[in-house]
């Protein structure tokens, strides 16, 4: 039912800390939704994980290591 309110196609969501925890949950949540995630974390191998999960049930995901501690990759990131 919520699937029927509640559609990402075409979007893109960009999640910092999407590499465990509430992050992880939200990434997956919004694939299974059908946005396109860019998941953003210092820890490159963990997003790399969460990215071959999301793949591996039909989502999109893309990885892009980032410190948001560092506005110059936090520009990058958005770009």
């Amino acid at each position: 039912m919520y699937k029927e309110k509640f559609q990402l196609d075409g979007k893109v969501a960009i999640v910092t800390g999407g590499s465990r925890g509430i992050g992880k949950a939200i990434a997956e949540g919004f694939a299974e939704m059908g946005a396109k995630v860019v998941l953003a974390s210092r820890k490159a191998e963990a997003l790399e994980e969460v990215r071959r999960g999301i793949e591996a049930r039909g989502g999109e995901a893309h990885v892009i290591p980032t410190h948001m501690g560092d506005m110059e990759g936090i520009g990058w990131l958005v770009e």
